[in-house]
Protein backbone atom coordinates (compact mmCIF):
# COMPACT_ATOMS: atom_id res chain seq x y z
CA UNK A 1 0.00 0.00 0.00
CA UNK A 2 1.13 3.57 -0.61
CA UNK A 3 2.06 6.14 2.00
CA UNK A 4 0.22 9.29 1.24
CA UNK A 5 1.85 12.12 2.88
CA UNK A 6 0.07 16.33 1.82
CA UNK A 7 1.79 19.38 2.12
CA UNK A 8 -1.18 21.74 2.76
CA UNK A 9 -1.75 25.35 3.75
CA UNK A 10 -4.48 28.04 3.62
CA UNK A 11 -1.66 30.62 2.52
CA UNK A 12 0.34 30.41 -0.79
CA UNK A 13 4.43 31.16 -0.21
CA UNK A 14 5.23 29.13 3.17
CA UNK A 15 7.16 26.41 1.63
CA UNK A 16 4.74 23.54 0.68
CA UNK A 17 6.88 22.81 -2.59
CA UNK A 18 9.66 23.20 -1.24
CA UNK A 19 9.31 20.80 1.60
CA UNK A 20 7.43 18.42 -0.69
CA UNK A 21 10.33 18.76 -3.27
CA UNK A 22 12.99 17.68 -0.45
CA UNK A 23 10.87 15.10 1.23
CA UNK A 24 11.06 13.27 -2.25
CA UNK A 25 14.58 13.73 -3.02
CA UNK A 26 15.47 12.15 0.42
CA UNK A 27 13.42 9.22 0.53
CA UNK A 28 13.99 8.10 -2.73
CA UNK A 29 17.72 8.03 -1.71
CA UNK A 30 16.16 5.85 0.88
CA UNK A 31 14.79 3.29 -1.72
CA UNK A 32 11.08 4.56 -1.55
CA UNK A 33 9.31 4.31 -5.14
CA UNK A 34 8.47 7.79 -4.79
CA UNK A 35 5.93 9.96 -6.50
CA UNK A 36 4.92 13.98 -5.98
CA UNK A 37 1.71 14.69 -6.98
CA UNK A 38 1.35 18.30 -8.37
CA UNK A 39 -2.50 19.02 -7.60
CA UNK A 40 -1.71 23.32 -7.84
CA UNK A 41 -3.31 23.57 -11.50
CA UNK A 42 -2.32 27.41 -11.84
CA UNK A 43 1.38 27.05 -9.96
CA UNK A 44 2.84 23.77 -10.98
CA UNK A 45 5.69 24.84 -9.13
CA UNK A 46 6.77 20.90 -8.78
CA UNK A 47 5.81 20.15 -12.19
CA UNK A 48 8.39 22.93 -13.25
CA UNK A 49 10.95 21.55 -11.37
CA UNK A 50 10.94 18.47 -12.59
CA UNK A 51 11.61 20.08 -15.94
CA UNK A 52 14.41 21.55 -15.11
CA UNK A 53 15.65 18.33 -13.30
CA UNK A 54 14.83 16.19 -16.25
CA UNK A 55 16.69 18.50 -18.19
CA UNK A 56 19.92 18.91 -15.54
CA UNK A 57 20.19 15.03 -15.57
CA UNK A 58 19.74 15.18 -11.61
CA UNK A 59 19.68 11.76 -9.79
CA UNK A 60 17.61 10.15 -8.22
CA UNK A 61 15.21 11.30 -11.09
CA UNK A 62 11.75 11.82 -9.37
CA UNK A 63 7.87 11.48 -10.50
CA UNK A 64 6.45 14.01 -10.80
CA UNK A 65 2.60 14.28 -12.05
CA UNK A 66 -0.32 16.84 -12.26
CA UNK A 67 -3.38 15.67 -10.87
CA UNK A 68 -7.03 17.61 -10.53
CA UNK A 69 -7.69 15.54 -7.23
CA UNK A 70 -5.99 13.71 -4.64
CA UNK A 71 -8.44 10.18 -5.86
CA UNK A 72 -6.88 10.38 -9.32
CA UNK A 73 -3.43 10.62 -8.01
CA UNK A 74 -3.87 7.62 -5.46
CA UNK A 75 -5.53 5.78 -8.21
CA UNK A 76 -2.44 6.50 -10.53
CA UNK A 77 0.55 6.13 -8.43
CA UNK A 78 -0.67 2.20 -6.44
CA UNK A 79 2.46 1.48 -7.22
CA UNK A 80 4.72 3.84 -5.30
CA UNK A 81 5.43 3.23 -1.77
CA UNK A 82 5.24 7.02 -0.70
CA UNK A 83 2.82 9.55 -2.78
CA UNK A 84 3.73 13.08 -1.70
CA UNK A 85 0.27 15.51 -2.41
CA UNK A 86 1.84 19.03 -3.27
CA UNK A 87 -1.50 21.04 -2.54
CA UNK A 88 -2.95 24.27 -3.55
CA UNK A 89 -3.14 27.30 -1.27
CA UNK A 90 -6.73 29.36 -1.09
CA UNK A 91 -8.70 25.61 -1.76
CA UNK A 92 -10.47 24.91 1.30
CA UNK A 93 -12.75 21.89 0.23
CA UNK A 94 -9.73 20.48 -2.33
CA UNK A 95 -7.10 20.90 1.45
CA UNK A 96 -10.29 18.86 3.21
CA UNK A 97 -10.80 16.00 0.61
CA UNK A 98 -6.94 15.50 0.61
CA UNK A 99 -6.58 15.50 4.25
CA UNK A 100 -9.40 12.62 4.87
CA UNK A 101 -7.27 10.33 3.07
CA UNK A 102 -3.65 11.55 3.57
CA UNK A 103 -1.89 9.22 6.29
CA UNK A 104 0.34 12.31 6.81
CA UNK A 105 -0.95 16.07 6.81
CA UNK A 106 2.18 18.55 7.25
CA UNK A 107 1.25 21.96 6.84
CA UNK A 108 4.29 24.20 6.64
CA UNK A 109 4.01 27.84 8.60
CA UNK A 110 6.65 30.68 8.97
CA UNK A 111 7.11 32.05 11.99
CA UNK A 112 4.77 35.63 12.42
CA UNK A 113 1.85 35.52 13.98
CA UNK A 114 -0.29 36.14 10.08
CA UNK A 115 1.25 32.67 9.08
CA UNK A 116 0.87 31.08 12.19
CA UNK A 117 -2.53 32.14 13.25
CA UNK A 118 -4.25 30.81 9.60
CA UNK A 119 -2.16 28.03 10.16
CA UNK A 120 -3.41 26.80 13.36
CA UNK A 121 -6.84 27.79 12.44
CA UNK A 122 -6.80 25.40 9.29
CA UNK A 123 -6.19 22.98 11.75
CA UNK A 124 -9.03 22.99 14.12
CA UNK A 125 -11.22 23.12 10.75
CA UNK A 126 -9.84 19.74 9.61
CA UNK A 127 -9.77 18.55 13.25
CA UNK A 128 -13.11 19.23 13.53
CA UNK A 129 -14.40 17.66 10.28
CA UNK A 130 -12.54 14.33 11.56
CA UNK A 131 -9.20 14.26 10.81
CA UNK A 132 -7.43 12.78 13.98
CA UNK A 133 -4.85 15.52 15.09
CA UNK A 134 -2.50 12.71 15.73
CA UNK A 135 -2.12 12.83 11.66
CA UNK A 136 -1.57 16.54 11.55
CA UNK A 137 1.97 18.83 11.43
CA UNK A 138 3.12 21.91 11.51
CA UNK A 139 6.44 22.27 10.05
CA UNK A 140 8.47 25.22 10.30
CA UNK A 141 9.64 26.71 7.18
CA UNK A 142 11.00 29.55 5.70
CA UNK A 143 12.13 31.80 8.98
CA UNK A 144 14.52 34.14 8.14
CA UNK A 145 16.82 33.70 11.43
CA UNK A 146 17.24 30.33 14.16
CA UNK A 147 15.98 32.51 16.93
CA UNK A 148 12.27 33.14 15.70
CA UNK A 149 12.03 29.36 16.22
CA UNK A 150 11.39 29.70 19.68
CA UNK A 151 8.27 31.84 20.02
CA UNK A 152 6.85 29.60 16.88
CA UNK A 153 7.29 26.79 18.39
CA UNK A 154 5.21 28.19 21.87
CA UNK A 155 2.89 29.43 19.74
CA UNK A 156 1.91 26.16 18.15
CA UNK A 157 2.46 24.33 21.16
CA UNK A 158 -0.04 26.27 23.18
CA UNK A 159 -2.19 25.25 19.91
CA UNK A 160 -1.94 21.71 21.00
CA UNK A 161 -0.93 20.54 17.43
CA UNK A 162 2.24 18.59 16.87
CA UNK A 163 4.89 20.07 15.73
CA UNK A 164 7.99 18.14 13.62
CA UNK A 165 11.60 18.90 15.34
CA UNK A 166 13.94 21.33 13.51
CA UNK A 167 12.89 24.43 10.81
CA UNK A 168 13.78 25.14 7.59
CA UNK A 169 15.85 28.75 7.83
CA UNK A 170 15.61 30.98 4.37
CA UNK A 171 19.11 30.57 2.78
CA UNK A 172 20.52 31.92 -1.17
CA UNK A 173 21.69 28.75 -1.45
CA UNK A 174 18.15 27.15 -1.46
CA UNK A 175 16.86 29.09 -4.18
CA UNK A 176 19.52 28.31 -6.30
CA UNK A 177 19.47 24.99 -5.96
CA UNK A 178 15.46 25.12 -7.27
CA UNK A 179 16.70 27.08 -10.10
CA UNK A 180 18.89 24.18 -11.18
CA UNK A 181 16.34 21.41 -10.81
CA UNK A 182 17.92 20.60 -7.07
CA UNK A 183 15.91 20.35 -3.65
CA UNK A 184 17.11 22.97 -1.33
CA UNK A 185 18.51 19.46 1.01
CA UNK A 186 20.54 18.65 -2.37
CA UNK A 187 22.19 22.03 -2.04
CA UNK A 188 26.05 22.45 -2.05
CA UNK A 189 27.11 22.30 1.06
CA UNK A 190 24.25 21.56 2.90
CA UNK A 191 24.66 20.65 6.29
CA UNK A 192 22.27 17.57 6.99
CA UNK A 193 22.79 17.29 10.66
CA UNK A 194 21.30 20.76 10.52
CA UNK A 195 17.86 22.34 11.88
CA UNK A 196 16.44 21.23 8.16
CA UNK A 197 17.67 17.93 8.14
CA UNK A 198 16.00 16.78 11.21
CA UNK A 199 12.92 18.34 10.27
CA UNK A 200 12.84 15.74 6.82
CA UNK A 201 14.77 12.84 9.01
CA UNK A 202 11.65 13.30 11.47
CA UNK A 203 9.27 13.10 8.54
CA UNK A 204 10.53 10.18 6.81
CA UNK A 205 10.28 8.04 10.29
CA UNK A 206 7.12 8.49 10.42
CA UNK A 207 6.69 7.78 6.97
CA UNK A 208 8.78 4.43 7.35
CA UNK A 209 6.68 3.38 10.26
CA UNK A 210 3.81 4.28 8.94
CA UNK A 211 4.82 1.68 5.56
CA UNK A 212 6.04 -0.92 7.91
CA UNK A 213 2.51 -1.23 9.42
CA UNK A 214 0.85 -0.84 5.93
CA UNK A 215 2.87 -3.94 5.03
CA UNK A 216 2.39 -5.95 8.47
CA UNK A 217 6.18 -5.39 9.65
CA UNK A 218 7.62 -4.49 12.67
CA UNK A 219 7.72 -0.81 13.48
CA UNK A 220 11.52 0.96 13.00
CA UNK A 221 13.70 2.59 15.71
CA UNK A 222 13.53 6.19 14.46
CA UNK A 223 15.89 7.77 12.12
CA UNK A 224 18.27 9.81 14.15
CA UNK A 225 19.83 12.95 12.46
CA UNK A 226 23.11 11.17 12.96
CA UNK A 227 21.84 8.20 10.79
CA UNK A 228 20.07 10.79 8.13
CA UNK A 229 23.61 12.86 7.35
CA UNK A 230 25.13 9.11 6.24
CA UNK A 231 23.17 8.70 3.20
CA UNK A 232 24.73 10.21 0.19
CA UNK A 233 23.13 13.34 0.00
CA UNK A 234 26.34 15.27 -0.41
CA UNK A 235 26.77 18.26 -2.68
CA UNK A 236 25.82 19.03 -6.17
CA UNK A 237 28.44 15.99 -7.83
CA UNK A 238 26.68 13.02 -6.27
CA UNK A 239 23.46 14.14 -7.45
CA UNK A 240 24.70 14.12 -11.19
CA UNK A 241 23.66 11.39 -13.49
CA UNK A 242 26.49 9.20 -14.80
CA UNK A 243 27.53 10.21 -18.34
Amino acid sequence: MTVVVAFVSRKGGVGKSTLARALAAVAARRGLNTAIADLDQDQRTSIRWQRLREKEGIFPPLNVQSYANVDSAIASEQAADLLIVDAPSHAPGLTMEIASVAHLVVQPACSSFDDLQPAVELFYELSAAGVPKSRLYIALSRLLDPSEEEAARAYVEVADFNLLPGAVVERPRYREAHNGGLAFIEAAAEDLNGSAGVALAAMLTRIMHKHRLLHQQAPPTDLSAAQFAQRPLRGLSSYKAAG
